[in-house]
């Protein structure tokens, strides 16, 4: 166990104590700014997902809006911010040396902690100034989530900070004991984590952060896009399965979930507690409820090549994504963003592929649960809502961002037009 050591002057701790409440009252402040950017972007994308399946075309990659963006954006906020978690990291990394090693120095963690301080506020004007409108609403709640993990990590490293002069207790270091915080109430989860679990999550969010800004609006999107088609090919693989499946109820006798599990959970023993009974019962009521039905052999609604024609579309929609994210979301296709002025919608159309594909593959979840209930009625509506709101995906995003040799379109236009056209074919 390490020595206690010297207790420095009680001066030294005051000051020190004083200088981290200080801190803390700073990183409070900025979390509020980046809280309120979250919400903006929140409220935001909310507004972009109820228009985003729309008859209304794309707008034009032509559009002007204006002569400059107001207020002008000469900040490149993916730098700063990557910059700043970069700053924090290593400063929480002396502060978490600093308090576990003898002699304690208050001193030399009142000069990281008030370095701490101006990138702390850097980081909360990145959150704030990553506007939705020239960097999208989903790259602009994205920085702030982030933003926000970081900050509130770097609290909870200051708050390990001892206010009694004395280096982190070897047991406080793992976890299981807290220190005192001073005037700060820390959550108890957030106290019984040690020294050296504060320093590693802080670590873990500002290289998140880094990994963010270094990948850019086109690494964002891309992936993005990439998540949402596992999401989609998943529920292709559910529906092949679910369609493959014998409808024969008469076969349950074989399966694994079948009679003698009911059995083994206890329903023919001659000793069972009527309370568990009864919990048995339920469960199995349950069970009974959630057991998916299929289609009948002979298919009277025809459902059957509803299912097939569903499983193509999803194939194509998953088409759709890689093309996107070759032809349109990766450089030099996307800009840099911002551009130097507010022309072509490009933060807009981005946005309103990522609502619309979102929608697209709610729609396919809820038409999946469709099929499961055999209801035909659904089933079509939700088809077609489906189809349109992949077709809605195609058109944000047909036109090129920028136009060359004096032209709107590309070979990528055409392929979206094509799209539009197989997607709401219905054989």
């Amino acid at each position: 166990m390490a020595s206690l050591g010297k207790v420095p002057d009680s001066s030294a701790v005051e000051a020190l104590s004083k200088t981290v409440d200080a801190a803390l009252r700073v990183i409070e402040a900025v979390l509020r700014l980046v809280r309120e950017a979250y919400d903006d972007a929140k409220t935001a994308k909310a507004g972009i997902a109820s228009a985003a399946v729309s008859n209304d075309p794309a707008p034009s990659s032509s559009t002007k809006i204006s002569d400059t963006w107001v207020p002008p954006t000469e900040l490149d906020v993916f730098a700063l911010a990557r910059d700043a978690s970069l700053l924090i990291r290593a400063h929480g990394t002396k502060i978490s040396l600093l308090i576990i090693n003898e002699p304690f120095t208050p001193s030399a963690i009142e000069k990281v902690i008030k370095e701490l301080d101006r990138v702390v506020l850097s980081l909360g004007t990145a959150a704030q100034q990553c506007y939705g409108d020239r960097y999208t609403y989903h790259a602009r709640q994205e920085m702030a989530r982030r933003c926000m993990a970081v900050l509130e990590q770097t609290r909870h490293l200051l708050n390990a900070i001892p206010r009694d002069g004395r280096v982190v207790p070897e047991a406080q270091r793992t976890g299981g004991a807290s220190v005192s915080t001073g005037s700060q109430v820390q959550p108890k989860a957030m106290a019984d984590r040690g020294s050296y679990t504060k320093i590693g999550i802080l670590w873990a969010e500002c290289d998140g952060l880094v990994s963010f800004c270094k990948d850019g609006i086109d690494g964002f999107f891309s992936q993005s896009v990439k998540q949402l088609a596992e999401q989609l090919k998943d529920e292709q693989e559910e529906l092949r399965e679910w369609g493959d499946e014998d409808g024969d109820e008469s076969d349950n006798d074989n399966d694994d979930f079948d009679q003698g599990d009911v059995s083994d959970s206890g329903y023919d023993d001659g000793e069972v507690d009527p309370q568990e009974n009864d919990n048995d019962a339920t469960q199995a009521m349950l069970d009974a409820l959630m057991n998916t039905r299929h289609i009948p052999p002979d298919d009277p609604d025809g459902l059957r090549p509803r299912l097939e024609t569903v499983i193509k579309k999803i194939q194509l929609v998953l088409l759709l994504c890689r093309a996107l994210t070759k032809r349109r979301l990766t450089k030099p296709a996307l800009p840099t963003l911002p551009l130097p002025t507010p022309e072509g919608n490009i933060a807009a159309r981005l946005d309103g592929t990522i609502a619309a594909l979102q929608t697209t593959v709610n729609l396919f979840e809820d038409l999946a649960g469709a099929f499961y209930k055999l209801d035909v009625a659904d089933v079509d509506e939700i088809m077609g809502q489906c189809f349109d709101a992949a077709a809605s995906v195609s058109r944000q995003l047909s036109r090129p961002f920028v136009s060359t040799s004096g032209s709107s379109s590309d070979l990528f236009t055409e392929w979206a037009t094509k799209f539009e056209s197989e997607i709401r074919a219905i054989a």
